[in-house]
């Protein structure tokens, strides 16, 4: 016992015997590989995996909250972007609207199939707020679609990129005088709309403007499609096809503008009114 507290008294001694027993230790540690290993080493390896584990406990957690601010201020920033992006599309819808003269109802997209990702999307918008099949659907850009289908809360919009079941849609190209003919199709390899039926001697530019025709039955006049990019011989030989540059971006549609046309509106009720005589009731 009196030796133990000598040592403890000669703190120069203790620590050379100390050195001595952890040197010892180190030696047997590192002497090739036993099955069972002494108190000794036993609470020497204890000991120091204790340590470590606190030891370096401050730094990580100190990295455990930087990572956490990180992705706090990333998603942040995200946040930020999208409203950015929603507030500078609503205010060029807001702009569009008053510098035209008709009727939009503007309505925000909440679904875009997948496997159609280019042809479908729907809005929040329908009957009850005045929606009607086969209204046209714009951005500030441009003409994008139609609506092709309603319910009372939700509308389907068909694109402009939908050549599948699309109707032809009367336009014209200008050149100081209206070119004719009609937007059919959409050709995906070069991201081109399809118009046929111009007549061959017609001499066309690139970069001329094409829009819809007041003739039509579904769209209003002078809606801005797009530009016309390349000419070619049509399908038959005997009139000309323009591949034309769409005006308006398909891509990050989150707000866009249906047209309420009230011409178009009392158009459709007289062909309505033409096919169902007798307002539906049956004969007499």
């Amino acid at each position: 016992m009196n030796l133990f507290l000598r040592l403890f008294a000669n703190r120069r001694l203790f620590v050379l015997l100390l050195a001595v027993i952890l040197l010892t230790v180190s030696v047997g540690i590192t002497r090739g590989e036993r099955e069972k290993v002494t108190w000794v080493e036993a609470g020497v390896k204890n000991t120091v995996a204790w340590l470590s584990s606190w030891i370096p406990a401050p730094s990580r957690l100190l990295a455990e909250g930087e990572d956490e601010k990180g992705e706090g201020v990333l998603q942040l920033k995200a946040e930020v972007s999208q409203l950015k992006q929603e507030n500078r599309q609503l205010k060029e819808a807001a702009d569009y609207i008053n510098k035209n003269k008709e009727s939009y109802i503007t309505a925000q997209t909440v679904a875009r199939s997948p496997d159609r990702w280019n042809d479908r999307l729907v809005i929040d918008r329908g009957k009850k707020d005045g929606i009607q099949k086969n209204m046209p659907v714009v951005t500030h850009e441009g003409l994008i679609g139609r609506v092709s289908a309603v319910t009372d809360q939700m509308a389907d919009i068909q694109l402009l990129t939908d050549s599948g079941s699309s109707p032809g849609i009367a336009a014209h190209v200008q050149t100081g005088k209206e070119i004719f003919g009609l937007i059919e199709g959409y050709d995906e390899k070069s991201k081109r709309l399809l118009m046929k039926k111009i007549p061959s001697g017609v001499k066309l530019k690139k970069g001329q403007l094409v829009v819809t025709s007041g003739m039509s039955e579904i769209f209003p006049g002078n809606l801005l499609i797009g530009t016309v990019d390349q000419v070619t011989t049509g399908d038959f030989g005997v009139d000309q096809m323009v591949y034309v540059k769409p005006a308006a971006r398909f891509e990050g549609l989150q707000y866009v503008m249906v047209v309420r046309d009230p011409a178009k509106i009392q158009l459709n009720k007289h062909r309505h009114q033409l096919e169902n005589p007798d307002g539906g009731k049956g004969g007499d």
